[in-house]
């Protein structure tokens, strides 16, 4: 009787660590949801550093569990091990037609309105988060004054040149980005 005692309780342990902990997921509010403006098949208008027109559709808008770790989030080092989804988070993105060589535009808000921007120009470049509950300014871009911006600037350390700029609304989206070689400005 002891032995099958012993036997149950291993058996029983055993079973119960393989099992894993459930996934708690931080679910987006409609204030985080609505920090992009965007939706799927409206057409965005920018113009390039030579004063091209580049007309960008929305072809995707997403909410899903999201698992990525980006170094500039806090974030519990247990699960970045793990990677277990831990938030939803919306994705959006732009592009300027059906060709994936052609630049793409993705913005990504997660839970507490932190939204990264990756710039597909080339080699796809993930500009540093803007957290939505900071500051805002007042910026004049192409002859039109944007309220209510946040601006996000990206300095080379060491020689102080600008390497990466961009403006956000959260009512017009994307206003400008700009980095050494290319820019997007919005055309309202």
């Amino acid at each position: 009787m002891k032995k099958h005692l012993i036997f149950c309780i291993a058996l029983v342990t055993l079973m119960t660590s393989c099992v894993k902990e459930p996934s708690i997921l931080r679910r987006l509010t409609a204030k985080d949801a609505v920090a992009i403006p965007y939706h799927t098949g409206q057409t965005v208008n920018f113009m390039d550093e030579n004063g091209d027109t580049l007309a960008f559709t929305v072809t995707y808008d997403e909410t899903k569990p999201f698992s990525e770790d980006f170094w500039e989030y806090p974030y519990d080092s247990k699960m970045s091990i793990i990677r277990q989804p831990w938030c939803y988070a919306r994705t959006v993105g732009l592009r300027r037609d059906s060709d994936s060589n052609n630049p793409e535009l993705i913005f990504t808000v997660i839970p507490e309105k932190f939204l990264y921007f990756n710039w597909n120009y080339e080699m796809g470049i993930t500009l540093p988060y803007i957290d939505l509950k900071g500051e805002t300014e007042t910026v004049d871009v192409n002859g039109v004054t944007y309220e209510n911006v946040h601006v996000n600037q990206y300095y080379n350390t060491q020689t102080s040149e600008l390497w990466h700029l961009w403006y956000y609304s959260e009512q017009f989206g994307l206003i400008a980005v700009k980095n050494k070689e290319h820019s997007l400005m919005l055309i309202p």
